[in-house]
């Protein structure tokens, strides 16, 4: 094949390795000797050398063939708008939602199929619904009474057994394996977790969780370095974990963007610190010392009637309500939303520290500072502190210091100081205002789109470990600059309606961020390119980056209503899957079983799901066998080493005899040479035949000795080593069984 070969437009007319028009998946890319494959959402391939054969190649690639199904079933996944979408004046408009919309003609099933579709759509309802299994014996008895001139409905069976094994083995996996090849589409992902703690009260350990995180990618074959971060609260122990991982990713020249912990955590922690300081006095001060009986007595009511009748108490209540209602109301509510708000995150920071000292310090000191300015400012200044009767307490609350003394009112205003520097320390600890970050990604709201940001978007370009090569944040700049000047744009992509208020004041209604966005980056060229394919590399994978950890703990919300506590006896099989089909109902029916598109894929792995779980109940079985066989082996190694043990035992008191007795037949030796020698010197003849006698019998004796001695050592020595193998295949065992049982569970 000659160089520099062309795409050639009569290449759309060839079919592929399925027989099908390759024009479904394949086009020109952005040169004229390149092409892209729209179903693996490549980058620019390159066929300059090779042709049409760099395209057959492609074909046969492993995310080429998993993502043929697809086209099979007439499908794809699309991103689209709720027909009813929630407004609001922060920007949050319409919440997109995954959806299966054909790209074809609709699929038709034979009858059979569409007994399991009505039984797909029944499992889907079940784990959406948390309904319990037993509780849906009957429901074919029940569907055959309400349609009795239905054949889907006479044909239709879902008992407990299969309801389970349908989720566990069937759906819960099929959205669970969708969910992995969406991930391994992309460049990057973010890991959200949260953790509850055991029956001890206790979290996990930084390494069990790193253990667990990086096996579950393994397991799901998802690279370490597609990790973009962490999103996770602020335990020291998550931030342990957060280290822990961005280490194993450095090894692999990688790394983990870090924006800290979640930061509505943040703002509900310093509104605890608000609450502390009256509660605190309340309980352990005012009560003891104003109710001594009633506290001793354990008397509820009273203790209520007590605060209710205390005027100091209510004010400083009403001062709290204050406080939530004016503050920190809007920040939380507006973070617990769904949508992509990374863009706003250090604006509503800064403005919530702001609003905090402004409550009581002067305008002229806090009042036009933003960012990491207001980190910077000593905010116990005397001079700087609003007085008594400007400091900010709320109407209602200043209205009730008219039942107190002056004594009380200082009193009071001593409190309101004390609790308001008490939250702007913990706010100034822990918000991160200074992060250059979480402050250029505010770029990408509309309202920036100027040439003068050029240098965020490479700072942010810059951030993303791993992200863009030298030559893309290069071209992330030229591209911003293009953006900016861009006359394309419609003012409709992210201003949803404008209205006005009772007061005539004009309100504009927001675009959800990556509504707009997903318009701007579908911009093509007058060649039919995309105009921003690097600004949409980078893009995409900011806004993903989330805001907080409300998503992650809403989980367990729904944990708990799927496995309420009259569950109990439910596998992590079908714990798992019931998850993962709720959250494919979620996503991609829009909450609703019924909506979800059945495809052949669906089917075919509820088809599948009875097999799989009779070879996964007969894997735990052969595991159980296994079990059992060898805790007998182990009871028989352990009596072989008990009688072992013994035998050693026996020959260790043998050995030491044996040693007692050649040290008497060496001393015997020993003492008749000493009389041998002294009957020479004499030459006592008698004595001479006496030791010569001893001195025979002493060197038989030790021979003997030393014979028996030589048998009891070898045979210690066999029996030693004999207990030695025995436990190493004892462990050899173990570890092997261990392995099989983490295979047959994964």
């Amino acid at each position: 094949m000659p160089h520099h070969t062309k795409f050639s437009h009569n290449w759309l007319n060839r079919t592929d390795t399925e027989g099908r028009n390759v024009n479904t998946w394949l086009k020109q890319g952005d040169s004229i000797s390149t092409f892209k494959c729209t179903l693996c959402k490549t980058c620019d391939l390159d066929c300059s050398n090779q042709g049409w054969a760099a395209i057959v190649q492609h074909m046969k690639t492993k995310l080429h063939l998993e993502n043929m199904p697809s086209l099979k079933n007439n499908s794809i996944i699309s991103i689209e708008s709720l027909k009813q979408p929630t407004s609001s004046t922060d920007g949050v408009i319409s919440i997109p939602q995954l959806k299966l919309g054909n790209t074809k003609r609709p699929i038709t099933f034979d009858f059979q199929e569409q007994v399991t579709k009505a039984e797909a759509v029944w499992a889907l309802t079940v784990a959406q619904r948390g309904y319990s299994f037993n509780s849906r014996d009957e429901i074919g008895d029940v569907f055959r009474h309400m349609f009795p001139d239905s054949k889907i409905a006479q044909e239709f069976s879902m008992q407990s057994r299969k309801t389970s094994y349908v989720l566990s083995h069937g759906l819960g996996s099929y959205f669970h394996q969708e969910l992995v090849k969406c991930l391994k589409r992309s460049v990057k992902f973010v890991l959200c977790f949260d953790e509850q703690t055991n029956n001890q009260d206790r979290h996990a350990t930084a390494a069990i969780l790193k253990t667990a995180i990086i096996d579950s990618l393994k397991a799901d074959g998802l690279e370490l370095n597609q990790l973009l971060m962490l999103g996770r609260d602020s335990p020291f122990i998550n931030l342990s974990l957060e280290n822990i991982i961005d280490n194993e990713m450095k090894k692999i020249g990688s790394g983990l963007l870090k924006l800290g912990g979640c930061h509505l955590h943040v703002a509900h922690n310093g509104f605890k610190a608000v609450l502390w300081e009256p509660l605190h006095e309340y309980f352990l001060v005012y009560l003891p010392v104003n109710q001594k009986v009633q506290v001793q007595n354990n008397d509820r009511y009273e203790r209520i009637k007590e605060t209710l009748t205390s005027y100091v108490i209510k004010i400083r209540l009403q001062f709290v309500l204050f406080l939530c209602e004016n503050i920190f109301d809007r920040f939380l509510t507006l973070f617990q939303q769904e949508a992509p708000l990374i863009h706003v995150l250090h604006s509503e920071l800064s403005s919530l520290y702001r609003l905090v000292l402004l409550q009581f310090l002067k305008t002229d000191y806090a009042g036009d500072k933003v960012g990491g300015c207001l980190l910077d400012l000593d905010f116990k200044l005397n001079e700087k502190q609003l007085n008594n009767k400007h400091i900010r307490i709320g109407e209602e609350t200043r209205k009730l210091l008219n039942h107190l003394t002056q004594q009380e009112r200082e009193k009071v205003f001593e409190d309101v100081k004390k609790i308001y520097h008490t939250t702007a320390e913990y706010l100034k600890k822990n918000l991160p205002l200074k992060n250059s970050f979480l402050s250029d990604v505010q770029i990408l709201h509309p309202s920036y789109r100027s040439v003068e940001y050029s240098d965020e978007i490479v700072r942010i370009a810059r951030a993303v470990p791993g992200l863009l090569s030298e030559r893309e944040i290069d071209y992330s700049r030229d591209e911003w600059l293009i953006y900016s000047l861009d006359n394309n744009i419609d003012e409709k992509w992210y201003i949803k309606k404008k209205k006005k208020d009772c007061s005539g004041t004009e309100l504009i209604i927001y675009h959800r961020i990556d509504y707009y966005w997903n318009k701007v980056l579908n911009i093509k060229t007058a060649n039919g390119f995309a105009k921003y394919p690097t600004l949409s590399k980078l893009i995409k994978n900011i806004l993903i980056i989330p805001h907080g950890n409300a998503d992650v703990e809403r989980g367990f919300s729904i944990n708990e209503n799927l496995v309420p506590e009259n569950r109990s006896k439910l596998s992590c099989l079908s714990i798992n899957g019931l998850r993962s089909t709720y959250d494919g109902v979620k996503f991609i029916g829009n909450g609703s079983s019924h909506k979800v598109p059945i495809n052949r894929e669906i089917i075919k792995s509820i088809k599948m799901s009875y097999s799989l779980y009779k070879k996964d109940i007969q894997s735990k079985k052969k595991v159980s066998e296994n079990s059992e066989k060898e805790n007998i082996e182990r009871q028989q190694a352990v009596e072989m080493c008990k009688q072992a043990l013994q035998e050693e035992d026996e020959l260790l008191l043998k050995q030491k005899t044996l040693q007692s007795e050649l040290h008497e037949a060496t001393s015997i030796i020993a003492d008749a040479s000493a009389r041998l020698q002294l009957a020479i010197k004499q030459k006592d003849n008698l004595e001479i035949h006496r030791s010569t006698i001893l001195i025979d019998g002493g060197n038989t004796k030790s021979k003997a000795v030393n014979e028996q001695l030589s048998k009891v050592t070898e045979n210690l020595i066999q029996i030693q080593r004999k207990r030695k193998n025995n436990f190493g295949q004892q462990q050899q065992k173990r570890q092997k069984t261990l392995t099989d049982e983490s295979i047959i569970l994964n």
